[in-house]
Parts: C-alpha cells; sequence; structure tokens
C-alpha cells in the first residue's frame, strides 16, 4: 500500500472553490466607516435657567503657616490661673477638630484633651460664641469633650490662644 498524501479537505475545498463563492446571500455586511459615539456625546448638556448652589459664606481653605497675632489676656485670666487646661497635641497643635453626622447635616467641633472643670469651658464658650440653647455646648460625660454644634474652630482656636493655650 502506498502512501499518499493527504491534504485538508477545507483546503482542497477552497481551491477548487468557483470565483464567485461566497455567494451574496452569505457575505456579511461592510463594518460601518461612520463611529456610533455614545448617546450622551451626541446631546450636548442643557444650559440650566436657575444659578447653581452658592455657598452662604466665603470658604477660604487657603490656612496660612503663622497664625494671625493676638493679644493675649493678662495672667490672672490666662491659662495656668484658670480651672481648666486644653493640652495640645503631640504636633503642638491645638486639640480642636470638626466633624460630620447625619449624612453632612450635623456640623460638630469637638475639643478634646481638656483637665480641670470641663463646664468651665463649656459655659465660657457658650457666652462667647452667643449660643442660645443649652444644647448648642455641651460636654461629653463618657469621653470628656466639649462638643459644640455648627464648625466654630477658627473662633474656639482664638478663644484659647488669647488665654495663653
Amino acid at each position: 500500500m502506498s502512501q499518499q498524501r493527504r491534504e485538508d479537505r477545507n483546503l482542497t475545498a477552497s481551491r477548487t472553490a468557483p470565483a464567485t463563492y461566497p455567494p451574496p446571500s452569505m457575505k456579511s455586511l461592510p463594518r460601518p466607516k461612520i463611529s456610533r459615539a455614545s448617546r450622551r456625546t451626541a446631546h450636548p448638556p442643557k444650559q440650566r435657567p436657575y444659578p447653581t448652589r452658592q455657598y452662604p459664606h466665603p470658604t477660604n481653605t487657603h490656612r496660612t503657616l503663622n497664625p494671625e497675632p493676638i493679644t493675649p489676656l493678662p495672667e490672672s485670666e490666662s491659662a495656668p490661673n484658670l480651672p481648666y487646661f486644653v493640652t495640645r497635641t503631640k504636633s503642638n497643635e491645638l486639640p480642636i477638630y470638626t466633624d460630620f453626622k447625619r449624612g453632612g447635616n450635623l456640623k460638630l467641633t469637638l475639643v478634646r484633651k481638656v483637665d480641670g472643670d470641663k463646664e468651665v469651658l463649656r459655659d465660657e464658650l457658650r457666652g462667647v460664641l452667643r449660643l442660645g440653647r443649652k444644647e448648642d455646648c455641651v460636654v461629653n460625660a463618657v469621653t470628656g469633650q466639649v462638643v459644640i454644634k455648627g464648625h466654630w474652630k477658627g473662633e474656639v482656636e482664638r478663644f484659647l490662644r488669647v488665654r495663653r493655650f
């Protein structure tokens, strides 16, 4: 038995196929030349007839490295002679923090690291910030922090720096 070299059947069929193959019914459509971008890019955004949201007060996010100069109170009304003491952080900053709760609707200012009579500090802050209700400035009994409703970080920091903390 002589061994013949056999070709693949598909290769043989493609060599012997007529020039008109494949018939027009089997041909696919050519690729479109115009790109079909998404619907969003075809329609520009509409111009709104009403103004966009504006902040009720100017937001200045630029902080200077040197705080503004202050004139401290006399030593009788300053840090060592008060019934409370606010210890600075390890990076020598005042421990005043802002917090957002309830999805950003409730803004809080926290004063941490308070030693001594926290209620006296709370009452003085309430008077300086002119907070009417007692619930707006409270002392957290568990953590010992003074919690103030609203963002009062700048005012509280100035209050403590005037008192030489």
